[in-house]
């Protein structure tokens, strides 16, 4: 395991445990097993170390990854409701974390910057989203006139909202008193999409 995978797993394991505010260059390079230098010479600041876990550190980003690769050789409908419950996974792991830094400015900054620089961000949810779809449309179960990049934006962005609702207001705001809401997240890109493949192809 490289050193920088190292930090950024141990970030990850403090962050779920302790919270942000024990995410100190100590306290990482301990559970890192490395020198304090080393956090800053792979990511220059807490901001920046930040993004990085949430676009690479999270087991999370590694299992919707996951989902994604193995969802496109499945049936759409049945690989489009791993993806989607991999994406709402996702999203319960990072939104406290990404909470975290829009709640200080200075971090907030050195968070952006850091995903800017690295060609990282928020965007790649619905990219991997829009990648599973892009698989299924050359496999002829997609119609080649979707949208495909608008409809991954809605799906994460709907599971971002499904998530926020409930952490603030409960699974009773959600639609069907969030049961099977993957599923029904799933059904509704099924249709948009304008699947043109055989019932088998699709899942039904």
């Amino acid at each position: 395991m490289s050193m920088r995978t190292r930090i950024l797993e141990a970030t990850a394991k403090i962050l779920r445990e302790e919270g942000f505010a024990a995410v100190t260059s100590k306290r990482v390079a301990a559970e890192a097993d490395c020198a304090e230098g080393s956090i800053f010479g792979h990511f220059g600041d807490k901001g920046r170390l930040l993004g990085a876990v949430l676009s690479y550190g999270l087991p999370e980003v590694k299992v919707l990854g996951e989902a994604v690769e193995r969802g496109a050789h499945r049936p759409l409908r049945e690989g489009l409701v791993d993806v989607v419950e991999a994406t709402l996974a996702f999203y319960w792991a990072s939104l406290p974390l990404a909470a975290t830094a829009l709640a200080d400015r200075q971090l907030f900054q050195a968070y952006a910057a850091g995903h800017r620089e690295a060609g990282s961000g928020p965007q790649q949810v619905y990219g991997l989203v829009q990648s599973f779809l892009e698989a299924h449309r050359d496999a002829g179960r997609v119609s080649a006139e979707a949208d495909l990049a608008v409809e991954a934006i809605k799906l994460a962005g709907a599971c971002q909202n499904a998530v926020w609702v409930e952490m603030v207001s409960g699974p009773r705001a959600l639609p069907h008193v969030g049961h099977d809401l993957a599923a029904g997240l799933a059904e509704s890109t099924v249709r948009a999409v304008g699947t043109l493949a055989t019932a088998d192809a699709i899942g039904a």
